[in-house]
């Protein structure tokens, strides 16, 4: 069988990680390493993780990402470097290779950590989303199912390199998010965007500081949650995240952002389009809390998308959605796990010449599954999911899949 790019890559870097393990630990029971891999007196670390998921087929198009890939056929891989030539800055970088992605540089930044004594970073470069919170914990081993929130991973109907001229050209691609076609801008037909993406990763710069209960963190960016995206000359993104920790089982957030989404290649393609109307506005809040062998997380969020007003039928006000999680983890015994999680994706009303209808077809998900630590760094889940659309050629759909994940 010959493999592709980004499973040769996979391949290499699985043997790379047993030569690693292997030169840096003794011959034991004890094989794979609980901790990222630490040289020259920990000045240079070395973390990874593999994940291979395998499930049923989706013709409804509802699990796939926007590297055209549905997100329960897929195999993943990251290696992250930090390098610290000194105690108060870092040099982090993390390479991707994903099935339908190849291979991306995901992250490259600088930390800089001024203060020994206060919990207080500054992060310039390609850096992680300061925007929601499960952008954070987006990795397979930090997931208790398979699937992703839909307000992460949903496509909708939005491109920021493609816009409509229309509300009915809007409704025309209701429910068709993995295959979009706008008449401005870019008029090749491609897979639309979610609300928030954590399949990259902006340019841009961080200040972080926080204490025992509290954190604060803002970003100046280039893209937007729904697109995040290198430098490109198309604007800038403000986004902050305060967390709050009433007690230690107990954390409360709460998130907002206002940037530029659509790309400036639109407006060259089509001069004289009316100045602003191309922002993304966002606002979040999100909980989790955990008590004995249970542990409870949710996030909702509003968002809303600027177009500017072409043709008749005009676009009238933000395109909007909201999205909201609820995850439930029960410990049963040592290394084995059940979980599940219910999800809502909703649009707004948008008047055509045809009647009013939600812009994008309403989306609910429904997961249940189970996880087994069965060794060191290695996790086996399971999980089934259902979903339901208003819209579209399939409004039913359910789905059963596998993953195993191996991390250091």
């Amino acid at each position: 069988m010959r493999l592709s790019p980004a499973g040769r890559v996979l391949r290499v870097g699985l043997a790379a990680t047993v030569i690693c393990v292997a030169w840096s630990r003794p011959a034991s029971a004890q094989f794979w390493p609980s901790h990222p891999l630490a040289y020259f007196e920990g000045k240079l670390l070395l973390a990874g993780e593999v994940s291979a998921t395998c499930g049923g087929s989706d013709p409804g198009w509802f699990t796939y990402t926007s590297y055209d890939t549905s997100a329960v056929r897929r195999i993943r891989g990251d290696v992250t470097v930090e390098v610290r030539p000194l105690p108060q800055l870092a040099v982090l970088a993390e390479l991707r290779a994903e099935t339908g992605g190849g291979i991306q540089p995901y992250a490259a930044y600088l930390r800089i950590t001024p203060f020994r004594d206060r919990a207080i970073d500054v992060q310039v470069g390609r850096i992680p989303p300061v925007f929601g919170s499960y952008a954070r914990r987006a990795y397979p081993q930090d997931n208790p199912l398979i699937g992703d929130p839909l307000m992460y991973q949903y496509l909708t109907t939005l491109r920021s390199d493609a816009i409509p001229a229309t509300a009915d050209d809007v409704l025309r691609q209701r429910a068709r998010g993995w295959l979009v076609r706008y008449p401005i801008g870019n008029t090749q037909a491609d897979n639309g965007l979610p609300v928030i993406a954590v399949s990259r990763y902006a340019s841009g710069v961080e200040a972080r500081a926080g204490s025992s209960s509290v954190e604060v963190a803002v970003a100046v960016t280039s893209g937007t949650p729904t697109e995040p995206r290198p430098a490109d000359g198309s604007g800038v993104q403000v986004a902050g995240h305060v967390a709050w920790r009433p007690s230690p089982v107990v954390t409360l957030g709460a998130s907002a952002s206002h940037g530029t989404f659509i790309e400036s290649s639109v407006r060259t393609a089509r001069p004289g389009l009316p100045a602003g109307h191309d922002a993304q506005d966002a606002v979040g809040a999100d909980g989790e809390v955990s008590w004995g062998r249970w542990l409870v997380r949710g996030e909702f969020i509003s968002s809303a998308w600027e177009l500017p007003p072409v043709s008749a039928p005009i676009i009238g006000g933000s395109l909007s959605s909201r999205a909201g999680y609820l995850e439930a983890k029960i410990r049963l015994r040592p290394g084995i796990y059940a979980a599940a999680r219910a999800d809502r994706l909703w649009f707004s009303q948008l008047s055509g010449s045809s009647g009013a209808n939600t812009w994008d077809a309403d989306v609910t998900r429904v997961e249940a599954g189970a996880g087994w630590t069965f060794h060191r760094g290695f996790l086996l889940k399971a999980s089934v999911m259902a979903h339901w659309r208003d819209g579209g050629r399939i409004t039913r759909e359910q789905l059963g899949a596998l993953q195993i994940v191996a991390w250091f």
